[in-house]
């Protein structure tokens, strides 16, 4: 199985490479390393200036790849290329639908937030652009990225999309040979203003939501393959922060969540969900579209 990595010389890509290396690290794993470069216009100029344009782009774009390659080390097995497109997003998506990768992995936003996930416009681009999953490493994930990937968690929730993101999670589980872990988030988050039942009838319903949450797990975990470790846990807080710290993290941990809820013209919409895992989660995120 391929994976495709988006890489640019800077922070971002470096991110990336360090995620790519990481899943690489277990399973039948190989890496395509893409850099997208400016398309050239290709017709001749008097002062042949697109010619020394796209030669300059070809010489930035091997001096780039021959440091990514440098720093994936030679044992993991990746092939370097890179792609003219009008834009990075629509570059990887095309070289995406080329070589049918499994799994895009991108790089944060570079103003994001220290070990949170990010959209930049590219990481944003590619999820509007493609029907595949989007791997994204926190900012700064490159200094702090495990040897390799020794946990699978799958944000689950009992209805259309949680049950395709948990496919996508079983598939990661089974083919790096991690166990797999089902968590589901009880927020109780006060409103300023409650409705006229207050607090302690909102927090009534917070309990029967996890007593269901719960029997859907172990629905879900009756029902997963022979074969696999699994097991589920209740991420429960007064509000999303602490709700996704109370479920614990380990090193090596990549968190697999849907992305959206409506699709639009242009793409689609994030879920509520998605933007607080973005928000708060300190793991790699794999959005499911």
């Amino acid at each position: 199985m391929t994976y495709l990595v988006g890489y640019a010389p800077d922070r971002s890509g470096g991110d990336a490479l360090a995620l790519g290396r990481m899943l690489a690290a277990s399973g039948d794993v190989d890496l395509t390393v893409c850099m997208v470069v400016p398309e050239t216009w290709g017709y001749p100029s008097p002062a042949n200036v697109e010619a020394e344009y796209k030669a300059f782009l070809d010489a930035y774009s091997a001096k780039a790849l021959k440091k990514a390659r440098a720093a994936l080390g030679p044992d993991v097995p990746a092939t370097f290329i890179a792609r003219a497109a009008r834009t990075a997003a629509l570059g990887l998506s095309q070289v995406a639908n080329d070589i049918s990768a499994e799994f895009i992995v991108l790089g944060s936003a570079r103003d994001g937030r220290t070990m949170r996930c990010s959209l930049g416009s590219v990481a944003a681009g590619v999820l509007a652009l493609t029907d595949r999953p989007v791997v994204l490493a926190p900012r700064t994930f490159k200094q702090n990225a495990a040897q390799r990937l020794r946990r699978i968690t799958c944000a689950y929730t009992d209805d259309g999309e949680g049950h395709r993101t948990l496919a996508t999670a079983v598939d990661l589980s089974l083919r790096h040979g991690v166990p797999l872990r089902l968590v589901t988030f009880v927020v109780r988050d006060k409103q300023m203003y409650p409705t006229s039942a207050g607090y302690d009838v909102e927090n009534i319903v917070s309990n029967a939501w996890r007593v269901q949450a719960v029997e859907a797990q172990q629905r879900a975990l009756e029902d997963l393959p022979d074969g696999i470790e699994a097991f589920a846990t209740i991420g429960d807080g007064p509000d999303w922060k602490r709700a996704i710290a109370a479920t614990g993290w380990i090193e090596g941990e990549v968190l697999v969540a849907g992305s959206h809820h409506m699709g639009t013209v242009s793409g689609f919409v994030f879920g509520t969900a998605f933007t607080r895992l973005l928000r708060y989660a300190t793991v790699p995120l794999v959005a499911v579209p």
